[in-house]
């Protein structure tokens, strides 16, 4: 009986009860409006429509191309956040990542240059 009331009154609510995973996959068909309008229907949605990979989705949608400079970003911050980044500053975010990307890649080629060089040293000077 319970059952057939709460059908009538529309409260059985079928689609917060699948899996998240399949709620971003129904949800990055939506459009941006419909994602945020989403978000104010129940707190399952709006933790869907906060995960990462609905932002990843919504990003390749409207950017096409993602770099790997973009992906450390996005670890670091969130692709939401990232998302509602204005293009110039994120531009210069990315900027940013990849002079600290190449400065790491750099001091990592000099601590191993300096440490095949004392393995050599090492070696030719064992008797």
């Amino acid at each position: 009986k319970q059952w057939y009331q709460r059908r009538v009154r529309g409260s059985n609510d079928f689609l917060s009860k699948l899996p998240q995973k399949l709620l971003v996959k129904i949800a990055s068909y939506l459009t941006l409006e419909d994602v945020i309008a989403m978000a104010h229907c129940s707190k399952a949605f709006r933790r869907c429509c906060l995960t990462d990979s609905l932002w990843r989705n919504i990003f390749l949608q409207h950017h096409k191309m993602i770099s790997p400079e973009l992906e450390q970003l996005a670890a670091e911050h969130s692709w939401r956040k990232i998302f509602f980044t204005d293009k110039l500053r994120l531009q210069m975010l990315v900027s940013r990542q990849r002079s600290q990307m190449s400065i790491k890649r750099n001091n990592d080629s000099e601590i191993e240059k300096t440490s095949i060089n004392s393995t050599q040293a090492a070696i030719t000077a064992e008797p």
